[in-house]
């Protein structure tokens, strides 16, 4: 194993698309639903256009624990912070801007 050097982030957001409904029997809540794969794509293309990729990190994942109804989920680091309940793409930009405003 070898350590990759890079430059830390001042933000690493995780956004949940885990998607429940492609299984039949389903009746868990998933972020999938509301927040897809190309979502995320767009918010790294739109961190991009800001030229905050060296500052702002994103990346899709899976489940992050905390299914719910309202919507989907992602979380936010260093903070440790879990957001849930977001249904679209600009409710994820509104989150992360308010972050960049930290800087």
């Amino acid at each position: 194993m070898e350590e990759v050097n890079i430059i830390k982030p001042k933000l690493h957001v995780f956004i949940c698309v885990n998607d429940r409904t492609i299984k039949e029997s389903n009746c868990k809540p998933s972020c999938g639903p509301k927040i897809k794969e190309n979502t995320v794509d767009e918010i790294k293309q739109w961190i991009r256009s800001l030229g905050l990729t060296s500052q702002v990190y994103c990346t899709k994942t899976s489940c992050l624990g905390f299914c719910n109804n309202e919507g989907g989920v992602m979380a936010i680091y260093p903070e440790g912070k879990f957001i849930k309940g977001i249904n679209n793409v600009n409710e994820i930009k509104k989150i992360i801007s308010e972050e960049i405003n930290k800087f």
